[in-house]
C-alpha cells in the first residue's frame, strides 16, 4: 500500500508542479497584440468604406436655371391634324435652360407636362433639345430646350394657366419647375 500511496502522492505533486509551471504570454504582450490587430482591422475597414463611399459620391443634379413661355405663330409641317391639314396657328413655346450642377453626367429621358407624358398625354406637342440630351457635370443645356404647346380646339393650354414641367433623367430622378403661360 505504501507504494500505491507513494505513486498517488507523486502524481499529485507532479500535477501541481505542471499546473503552477504553465506560463502564458504576459499581459503586456497580449495587449500589444490586441491593439495591433485592432489597428489593422480599423485601417482595412476604413479603406473598404472609402471605396464604397467614392462610388456613391458621384451624383447628378439638374437645375432649371430659367424657364419662360412665349406666345408665337406656329407652323408644324410634320404634325398632321385630324382634318388632314398641318397645324398652322398659335402656340405657346416654353423655353427651358437646364444646368447639371452635380458631379456625374445626366441624360434627359422624358418630359411630363402636368404629370402626363408630353408625347402620349397630349396631342401635337413637340420638343427640341431635351430628350436624349446628356449634360456632363457642370454643363448647361445648349442650345436651350424648347417645348411647343399648340393652341387647338381642345383649349388645354390657355393664357394664364400654370404648366408643371417635369424632366426625368435616365438615373430615375425628376426635376420640376412651373411656368405661367402668357
Amino acid at each position: 500500500m505504501a507504494s500505491n500511496a507513494y505513486s498517488w502522492k507523486a502524481a499529485r505533486f507532479m500535477k501541481r508542479n505542471i499546473r503552477n509551471s504553465k506560463k502564458g504570454i504576459s499581459t503586456i504582450i497580449a495587449t500589444i497584440i490586441i491593439v495591433s490587430v485592432s489597428i489593422v482591422m480599423a485601417i482595412a475597414v476604413a479603406f473598404w468604406a472609402m471605396g464604397i463611399g467614392n462610388s456613391f459620391t458621384k451624383f447628378e443634379k439638374v437645375e432649371f436655371t430659367s424657364i419662360y413661355a412665349d406666345p408665337r405663330a406656329y407652323y408644324n409641317a410634320t404634325v398632321q391634324q385630324p382634318d388632314g391639314n398641318y397645324f398652322n396657328g398659335t402656340a405657346f413655346t416654353i423655353n427651358i435652360f437646364l444646368k447639371n450642377t452635380g458631379t456625374a453626367a445626366a441624360t434627359l429621358n422624358s418630359i411630363f407636362l402636368n404629370s402626363r407624358p408630353y408625347d402620349t398625354g397630349y396631342a401635337n406637342i413637340t420638343q427640341t433639345h431635351i430628350i436624349s440630351e446628356t449634360l456632363a457635370a457642370g454643363q448647361t443645356l445648349t442650345p436651350r430646350g424648347i417645348i411647343t404647346l399648340p393652341i387647338d380646339n381642345t383649349l388645354i393650354w390657355n393664357s394664364g394657366s400654370t404648366v408643371e414641367v417635369e424632366i426625368q433623367t435616365a438615373a430615375g430622378r425628376s426635376y420640376t419647375s412651373f411656368v405661367v403661360l402668357p
